[in-house]
């Protein structure tokens, strides 16, 4: 097994590679005037099994068009089975065709990644395993999921959170409270949340829950512009919670993110490395080394 980190995961593909106990060989990278990426694979892949990391944000267009050049090179230079770790999958939000002409980008993703070469693609935490199921059929690509929800509550407990009520900002991520409340003891709940089709403007209600005098965490898959986080975690400082952390895997933080999920009341933000970011203080390399172990 061969590991290249990509030019956006550098450090995760390395300590991947480190746990799997072998050389990573990153991919050599560099940036031509017109803004188009370079890149070069290190060493010799033919007749491997090659382990790309390449997670897709920030700059989703430009990382996922990285990943693409590398697993094409990657096939074309003969290796056995291209394995794309993609610890972040940019596009994947956009699994549904909610409106008509609508794109599912999601779908176009996978069909790129298959036709570049990828044999198997290794995720952490996709937004809906529901939508995977609809639309995977449809490419002979492995799609692998792995959640890092109860790396995230284990750090939590060791960490002060010990006990704490999980919530997550809506129905739809009532599996991934219940895997953290395992952890956390401190039992579950969800709120309700609503989006506009057309806008995209989340709406949610902020359901009484008892958490006074309580420690309570909130759970996402992704922050991004921290608005229905920040909602959340008012509504929990609100009902007498004394502590509260905002917890996700994939921290995209758009400008004005950490703003207001300290404006809020968390006294604690914190994500996975999967995107790199100063809120990346939980590894997901041991669960990825430990999945790849198995391939």
């Amino acid at each position: 097994m061969i590991v290249i980190p990509g030019p956006a995961s550098k450090e995760l593909g390395e300590t991947i590679a480190t746990k799997l106990g072998v050389c990573a060989n990153p991919a050599e990278h560099r940036l031509f005037p017109d803004g188009e990426s370079y890149l070069r694979l290190p060493t010799g892949v033919e007749g491997e099994t090659v382990v790309l990391v390449q997670t897709t944000a920030p700059d989703p267009d430009r990382k996922t068009m990285q990943l693409l050049i590398m697993a094409k090179t990657a096939k074309d230079l003969e290796a056995r089975r291209v394995v794309a770790c993609v610890p972040y999958l940019a596009y994947m939000r956009q699994d549904k065709r909610f409106l008509e002409g609508e794109a599912l980008s999601f779908d176009v993703v996978l069909g790129l990644l298959e036709s570049a070469g990828v044999d198997d693609l290794l995720v952490v935490d996709l937004h809906s395993e529901e939508s995977l199921a609809d639309i995977q059929p449809r490419h002979s690509i492995r799609v692998h999921t792995l959640s890092a929800i109860p790396v995230i509550a284990r750090y939590l407990k060791e960490h002060g959170y010990d006990g704490a009520y999980s919530l997550s900002p809506d129905a739809g991520r009532k599996d991934i409270v219940e895997a953290a409340s395992d952890i956390l003891g401190g039992g579950f709940a969800f709120f309700e949340k609503t989006r506009d089709r057309h806008t995209g403007e989340p709406t949610m209600k902020v359901k009484d829950v008892d958490v006074k005098g309580k420690k309570a965490v909130v759970f996402d898959d992704i922050i991004s512009s921290g608005g229905t986080m920040a909602r959340a975690v008012k509504g929990l400082k609100d009902q007498g919670a004394t502590r509260v952390a905002a917890a996700c895997t994939h921290a995209l933080f758009m400008p004005g993110a950490e703003e207001r999920l300290k404006e809020a009341g968390a006294d604690l933000v914190l994500a996975t490395d999967t995107v790199e970011t100063p809120y990346g203080v939980v590894s997901v390399a041991d669960l990825i080394a430990d999945h790849l172990k198995g391939l």
